[in-house]
């Protein structure tokens, strides 16, 4: 069972799930200093552009998992 899941996660989509987690919390941290370092804090306009960006990136590296799993999936004949 625990090799199960290791192989899962040292796999090459683990490996993008878990850098998608990861930035996820980078950016949960961040908008959590953004908010308490910048004089006037994060306004509703300040944060839909920070999260509309975020969104994008998400967007895009959606699209390459996507695109590499069907590579991956290709290869394997």
């Amino acid at each position: 069972m625990v090799g199960a899941v290791r192989d899962k996660l040292t796999s090459d989509l683990g490996v993008y799930a878990l850098s998608g987690l990861f930035s996820l919390v980078v950016f949960a941290i961040a908008l959590g200093i953004l908010s308490t370092t910048l004089p006037g804090g994060l306004d509703a306009r300040r944060t839909g552009g920070l999260v509309a960006g975020y969104l994008l990136f998400v967007g895009v590296y959606t699209a390459a998992w996507y695109i590499y799993t069907g590579i991956d999936a290709r290869e394997e004949v």
